[in-house]
């Protein structure tokens, strides 16, 4: 703890001392590039019986107060290695479930561009599944104290290992730009009964976009197959993979869409962001489509930000629901002994169906050309048997509400 808080304090002396540059470090070279960028953050939410998580990768939040959910720190460099072809690392440290090597190298890959308006890469990068896919650590880089919950924290993926081609040139109406992706992804996450090991491959796709200078239009499409799950849930799931058909016709049906693995999963969203006249919109949606009842659902958010000098006011609404639900039906149980296994069966489903609404408020004071200090209160809506994203230590019975408050200083250097 201490350590992390020293080194927020040197890298904040260095990124208000007012003879650094704006952008990186200067090291006395033009093909080198080293920049950064942090959060300072203090987090308070949930109560004793339901935790709040913001990403699946942080711990939850039991109406304690902590320091760690929002903090992280970053820091990347850029390397021209030859005319057309450079190489970028990015490392990121924040609180996680599991800390190694592998976690904290968030990029590691290599570009090429063969035309002025074409680029290849290859190795480690970053999600590309969202409006702030580029830049989901950096805090600085956009109005909130933290992504919306609702909308990004069922996809809580940093990173891919593969290769993308992006193709981009300006027309009539603005500058346009496509990508198409491929490679394989994964996550080590915590949903509060324990640790959650996922692997997802092939995971391909493409995103389209179209922006001015005060506008931006996106479409993104992604698929993947589940290629391996470790859960605390399995022992549950494969039990009910042992159930004879006779005794219990319902049992395969609810094992395929509780397993996950070997489950193909499309990703579609769509998103919209205005920036003009002291006004700040943004927006996004999306469907994901699956079998596995986990993450077969809709999501989405709108804010609105209002500037007034250095300091921006803001609001935004959202909400996350499962597309389907499935049921236990105890008619067609056939065997006593089977009832049990039944009933876990139905609680397990009840706890990772999702029914969640939020609205939010906060300011943002720009005090700094290159720092930001945020405060949001989040008020969150949950309704019975909707609790997907939460950490539930008693079954949710009743809808219920939580509220979150956060506090962080964001900067970049």
């Amino acid at each position: 703890m201490f350590r992390l808080l020293s080194i927020f304090l040197v890298f904040l002396l260095i990124v208000l001392s007012p003879g650094q540059h704006v952008q990186a470090f200067d090291l006395g070279t033009e093909r080198l590039r080293v920049s950064g960028f942090g959060t300072l953050g203090l987090t308070w939410g949930g109560n004793k019986n339901y935790g709040i998580q913001k990403e699946y990768i942080h711990d939850f939040q039991y109406g304690n107060v902590s320091v760690l959910t929002d903090s992280v720190f970053g820091l990347q460099l850029d390397f021209n290695i030859a005319k057309r072809l450079d190489a970028t690392i990015q490392a990121v440290a924040e609180d996680r479930i599991r800390q190694d090597f592998n976690n904290i190298v968030d990029w590691a890959y290599l570009s090429y561009r063969p035309t002025s308006n074409s680029v290849i890469r290859a190795g480690r990068m970053g999600i590309d599944l969202f409006m702030l896919s580029e830049y989901r650590n950096v805090g600085y880089a956009y109005l909130w104290t933290h992504p919306v919950i609702e909308f990004y924290k069922p996809i809580s993926l940093s990173h891919y290992e593969g290769f993308d081609f992006r193709y981009s040139r300006r027309i009539k109406p603005g500058y346009f730009e496509f990508k198409a992706f491929g490679g394989q992804t994964g996550s080590d996450i915590n949903v509060g009964s324990g640790e959650f090991n996922l692997r997802m491959r092939p995971f391909v796709g493409f995103n389209t976009s179209l922006e001015d200078n005060d506008w931006k239009i996106r479409l993104t499409y992604s698929t993947t197959d589940t290629a391996f799950i470790k859960a605390p849930a399995d022992p549950l799931v494969n039990a009910l993979n042992q159930v004879p058909q006779a005794l219990w016709p319902q049992a395969a049906e609810l094992h395929d869409r509780l397993k996950g693995v070997n489950t193909q999963t499309h990703y579609f969203s769509a998103g919209f962001s205005y920036d003009k006249h002291n006004w700040v919109v943004q927006s996004e949606f999306s469907l994901i489509a699956s079998r596995w009842v986990s993450v077969d659902m809709t999501n989405g958010y709108l804010s609105f930000g209002r500037r007034i000098g250095p300091v921006t006011l803001y609001t935004v609404g959202s909400y996350a629901r499962s597309s389907s639900r499935p049921r236990v039906d105890q008619n067609q149980i056939l065997s006593a002994d089977l009832q049990e296994l039944a009933l876990a069966t139905q609680n397990l489903l009840n706890a990772v169906h999702i029914d969640q609404n939020t609205v939010s408020v906060g300011l943002r004071w720009d005090f700094h050309p290159r720092t930001a200090l945020k405060i949001q209160w989040d008020h969150t809506w949950t309704r019975k048997h909707g609790g997907g994203l939460l950490d539930l230590k008693k079954p949710l019975d009743h809808d219920i509400t939580l509220n979150m408050f956060s506090a962080n200083l964001n900067f970049v250097f």
